[in-house]
């Protein structure tokens, strides 16, 4: 079990200019190339991994490897949510969203293509996003989040908006991108 003297100890500048510096090369990397891990994710999206990455290594330095083993058992630590009631929006949110977005679509005439994918591509998807998002979330709450609280959420939600602001603002010209050429089939580069 991870000691929580050490939670005192921890410190957040440290992880964040340790996940910054561990994302560069992928943004560099996403910036050079126009290689994408899925269609519409550029490589820089590996970026999520240094995330986990960066609290792994400074809980490493902190407790060694027990420290590192407790760290990824948070992921799945269902004692510490006290209402499970909100499990059900956790799981349902982005799949009513996208059913109506779908419906929406539908009902203002926009033409949609054909579903083309396999029985196996929503759970391979499934795995892929809930890997990297336990990644994220491993680091932002399960290192920083103690100690930041402490400190300063404001802080935390500053640090946040900054490293969500370029991936949003790529999308946003992906999306006008999208919709000024009618349709996928331009490929605009952001």
């Amino acid at each position: 079990m991870t000691d929580p003297s050490t939670l005192q100890n921890r410190s957040p500048l440290t992880y964040f200019v340790l996940t910054f510096a561990l994302s560069v090369p992928f943004w560099i990397a996403g910036a050079l190339t126009d290689f994408q891990i899925l269609p519409g994710i550029p490589l820089s999206a590996l970026g999520l991994l240094c995330m986990v990455g960066a609290a792994s290594i400074l809980v490493y330095r902190e407790n060694g490897v027990t420290g590192v083993a407790d760290l990824l058992k948070r992921s799945f630590d269902f004692k510490r949510v006290k209402a499970k009631v909100w499990y059900w929006p956790t799981f349902l949110i982005m799949p009513a969203i996208m059913t109506l977005s779908f419906i929406v679509m539908r009902l203002t005439g926009n033409q949609l293509p054909s579903p083309q994918f396999s029985f196996a591509t929503p759970f391979i998807l499934f795995a892929v996003f809930f890997i990297a998002a336990i990644g994220e979330e491993l680091g932002w709450s399960g290192y920083a989040i103690d100690p930041l609280q402490d400190l300063c959420w404001l802080l935390h939600s500053s640090v946040r908006f900054f490293w969500y602001f370029r991936q949003k603002f790529r999308l946003a010209i992906k999306a006008a991108n999208f919709i000024r050429a009618d349709g996928p089939s331009s490929q605009y580069r952001a």
